[in-house]
Parts: C-alpha cells; sequence; structure tokens
C-alpha cells in the first residue's frame, strides 16, 4: 500500500517551500552573521522597533490593495488583521522565488481567488496598487531629492539616482496601462507568455500546459477591469492615499536602524537611498536582492555624509531582523493557508469522499 502523503499536492507544495526557504537562509547567512557582530554598539530599544514599524507596513501594505477591493464591491468585510497577514504572505512569496514581484501577484491572486474574487479583478486590483505605489513614491522622491538639494546634501550620485529611479517608475506605470489598453499588442503579449511557459514546460518535462486561449480570455479579463476602473477612478483614491504611508513605514525601517546606532539621518537621504535599493532587488536574483539592496543602501547614505562603518552594520542589522521576521512569520501563514486551501479542494463538489 502506497503512502498517501506522496501522493498528496500539500505535501509537494510544502516540500519545495522549505526547500526554498533552506536556500533562503543559505544565501542570507553571511549577512546574520555580520548582523551578529554590530549587537554591542546598538540601542536595543530603539532596534526593537523595527518589529512594530514592520507590522504596519505589513498592514498598510495590505490596506492599499484591499482598499481598491472595497471599493469596487469585493471583501468588505476585511479585517485589518487579515490585511496583514497576506501583505505578510505576499512578501514571503516574493522571498521564496525572486521573480520581480510576479511570485507575490501570483499567490496572492489564489488567495484571493479562495475569496470568491475573479482571477482578472484580484491580479488588475494588484497591478493597480503597484501602480498607485509607483505614482506616489514619485512624487515623494521629488520632494525629497527637492530638498536634498535646496539643502545642499545633493550629491550629483543621489540626485542622478533620484532621477532615474523616479522615471523608471513612472515609465512602468504609464507602460503598463498603456498595454492593457489596447486588445492587439495585449494578445500579442499573452502569445508570448503562452510560447515562454511552454517551453519551459518542455524544459521540465511538462509539455503543452499552456493553452493560448485561456491566457488571452486572463488577459481580456484584465483589459475589462482596467477600464471599468479608468471609467470610474474614485476607487484608486483610498490606495494612493495609504500607498504614502506604506512608503513612510518602508524608508522608515531604516532611519530607525541608523537611529539605534545613534545616527541621525535625513528622511529624504534615507527614502532616495530605500528607493534605489528597492529598484535593484527587483532585478537582482538574490532572495530579496540580499547583497545587491544593502550594497546600493550603504553607498548612497555613505555618500550622503553618515560614517561609513556604522552605515554598514545598521543596515546589515536591520535587513537580517526583516528577513528573519518575513521568513518566520510568513512560513507559518504560508502553511495554514496551504493547510486551508487542501481543505476546501478536499471538500468541493465533485471529488471522491
Amino acid at each position: 500500500m502506497s503512502a498517501g502523503w506522496a501522493r498528496s499536492p500539500r505535501f509537494w507544495i510544502s516540500g519545495i517551500a522549505l526547500c526554498l526557504v533552506a536556500g533562503i537562509v543559505a544565501a542570507a547567512w553571511p549577512t546574520v552573521v555580520d548582523a551578529a557582530r554590530s549587537l554591542p554598539l546598538v540601542n536595543p530599544w530603539i532596534m526593537a522597533l523595527l518589529v512594530p514599524v514592520q507590522l504596519l507596513s505589513f498592514a498598510v501594505t495590505g490596506e492599499a490593495l484591499f482598499s481598491c477591493l472595497r471599493a469596487r464591491g469585493e471583501l468588505r468585510g476585511m479585517r485589518p488583521f487579515t490585511a496583514m497577514r497576506m501583505s505578510l504572505e505576499f512578501n514571503f512569496a516574493n522571498h521564496m522565488l525572486p521573480s520581480g514581484g510576479a511570485a507575490g501577484i501570483t499567490y496572492a491572486s489564489w488567495k484571493l481567488s479562495g475569496m470568491g474574487v475573479p482571477a482578472a479583478k484580484g491580479t488588475l486590483a494588484q497591478l493597480a496598487r503597484f501602480a498607485v505605489t509607483f505614482v506616489s513614491f514619485s512624487l515623494m522622491l521629488l520632494a525629497a531629492a527637492t530638498w536634498l538639494a535646496t539643502s545642499g546634501q545633493g550629491t550629483p550620485l543621489i540626485m542622478w539616482s533620484a532621477a532615474g529611479v523616479g522615471a523608471l517608475a513612472l515609465a512602468a506605470t504609464g507602460g503598463g496601462v498603456l498595454l492593457l489598453r489596447r486588445r492587439r499588442p495585449l494578445h500579442r503579449f499573452a502569445g508570448v507568455v503562452v510560447r515562454v511557459a511552454n517551453w519551459g514546460g518542455r524544459v521540465i518535462g511538462r509539455p503543452a500546459g499552456v493553452r493560448t486561449e485561456n491566457v488571452v480570455r486572463f488577459f481580456d479579463g484584465l483589459h475589462v477591469e482596467l477600464m471599468e476602473i479608468l471609467r470610474s477612478p474614485r476607487a484608486l483614491r483610498a490606495p494612493f492615499a495609504w500607498s504614502f504611508l506604506v512608503h513612510v513605514c518602508d524608508a522608515g525601517l531604516f532611519w530607525v536602524a541608523l537611529a539605534a546606532f545613534g545616527m541621525r539621518a535625513d528622511p529624504a537621504l534615507v527614502f532616495v537611498a530605500y528607493g534605489l535599493a528597492t529598484v535593484v532587488s527587483m532585478v537582482v536574483t538574490t532572495p530579496n536582492g540580499v547583497g545587491g539592496y544593502e550594497v546600493v543602501m550603504i553607498g548612497l547614505l555613505a555618500s550622503g555624509g553618515l560614517p561609513n562603518a556604522l552605515v554598514l552594520a545598521a543596515i546589515t542589522l536591520a535587513r537580517a531582523i526583516l528577513l528573519v521576521g518575513t521568513i518566520a512569520f510568513g512560513w507559518a501563514f504560508y502553511q495554514h493557508s496551504v493547510a486551508r486551501g487542501g481543505r476546501r479542494a478536499a471538500l468541493a463538489p465533485g471529488r471522491d469522499g
């Protein structure tokens, strides 16, 4: 008699996730070791503020998404804790599979579908959250760069970094909207997605896994959802407002870390460094951009006049703490979601008892 666990999708999903988590820990281990060496220099009471600020960041990130869905008649009973939890799981998925946010979007769409939100509507809501986040990010980046320039702290490296990141954010937002507004280019893009997906399937021995009509239908759904939002842009007001607080919390994490080492960094400088490091983390293939993120942020903060050794210790320790928190809590919530998803599938009509 064969073991039942070997046929369980949940077993294989959990096993793969565990292997990926082990890879994340192995890749980030040098960062954790370096962070441990800097512990004697830190004020533990100030550094402890990272925990509530990180939780607040997850909560407001979730609200930026769910406020858009609520404005369109979905998930009106969503509790703040659920929003925070889903945001944490979204982040955990991106840590497991570095993909510029695609893994998190896919995972969140799966979660939302279990709550009755259609796949196209859930995905478009996430893309809309990214869009308003990019726009608010560019506005805050402009304000930060203006302040640094007028206060005499704007070195050429900092100013060019701010300009480049802001332009990239606006270009990505505009390009995405233009693509989704036009069906013919969207269908061509869907064809590219199908070819790439099926090529990947052949590589791993699962040929012809994606059908063109299904992908085209999904992208058509995104197009319809976008046109509805453009006809009623009020649905984006709340996500746009929440997105400013998202940036304040995320950049504030590193301001807290610097303060724990006795540095009172200019918030504008911290925001520019956070912005460029975030962009780098989206293209670096390590989990959450480990390595590249730290190098970019430390380099920009040091170029702004902060002591290099203390900045290195502060950012390394903060990243290690945030990484451990995301993995530990994200793993627990992820396992709970997989278990609930398995139970829903087992209870679905048409399944053998």
